[in-house]
């Protein structure tokens, strides 16, 4: 277990602010050859690899919500094997960590030579949050990478107003750091966005340990703006199946309607 925690220690320093961590989500083997071939000549821009449960559920069939654990977990075992001959991270979207399965979902994660955050926290998270740490040093990796999502943006309560939510966003990120995550997600807001004002004040009171979802936030800043923003990760969840699904419709209906394959 002594590498599997030098290698989830190595993983946890990549997310840097100001320097962050990218993540193009992957959801097969297929989507992770593509993305690993990147690494073929000399530039080798992935460092690391990240699954996105809503794609890993829609190859499945269903719905993100209704993705059991048995799912998520037998597709990241395919891809689990393939990341480490790559020498590269494996970062795992376990959702909520399955509830009373908590303790068990971290160390299946574990013992698949993988650091996986949990993408979103539903049950309270003092029980939760030290759970997942707890889990993950009885394991041997206690430098366990945990990414935990903060949904306060999204609630749909119009008692809710944004100095309200800001103020719950903070102090529920800074409990979650205290609790041992290593980053929190954002996302939500005005139109489903959050603005770079809210991202700046997020960034600054949990000293940079901010984690978004590019393209996911008011004005669709880049990479490059939200690392001047100072920003410790970035992923783009299900974008990547989005796109493929996109491209394979185009493909198709281009053989069915005219009669020519695609250029």
């Amino acid at each position: 277990m002594a590498l599997v925690n030098s290698t989830a220690k190595a993983f946890k320093a990549m997310h840097t602010p100001k320097s962050p961590i990218v993540l193009t989500n992957i959801w097969d083997v297929s989507s992770l050859n593509a993305v690993l071939a990147l690494n073929q000549g000399d530039n080798k821009p992935v460092k690391a690899i990240a699954t996105a449960s809503w794609a890993i559920a829609a190859a499945a069939g269903c719905k993100d919500e209704e993705l059991t654990f048995e799912q998520n977990i037998a597709a990241i075992k395919q891809v689990a094997p393939l990341c480490r001959e790559a020498d590269l991270p494996l970062t795992a979207d376990l959702q909520d960590g399955y509830g009373p399965r908590i303790q068990e979902v971290v160390a299946t994660a574990i013992r698949l030579v993988f650091r996986a955050p949990i993408s979103k926290i539903a049950s309270p998270l003092q029980v939760t949050g030290k759970a997942v740490i707890s889990a993950a040093s009885e394991a041997g990796c206690p430098e366990f990478v945990l990414n935990v999502r903060c949904d306060v943006f999204c609630l749909d309560d119009p008692n809710l107003d944004d100095e309200t939510r800001m103020k719950e966003a903070i102090a529920r990120g800074k409990a979650f750091l205290e609790l041992g995550a290593t980053t929190v997600f954002y996302w939500g807001g005005p139109k489903g966005g959050l603005s770079k004002a809210h991202l700046q004040t997020l960034v600054k009171e949990l000293d940079g340990r901010v984690s978004v979802q590019l393209r996911a936030y008011a004005g669709s800043p880049t990479v490059s703006e939200l690392a001047d923003i100072g920003v410790a990760r970035i992923s783009i969840g299900p974008t990547l199946h989005f796109v493929a699904m996109g491209a394979v419709q185009k493909a198709a209906s281009s053989i069915l309607e005219e009669g020519k394959m695609p250029m």
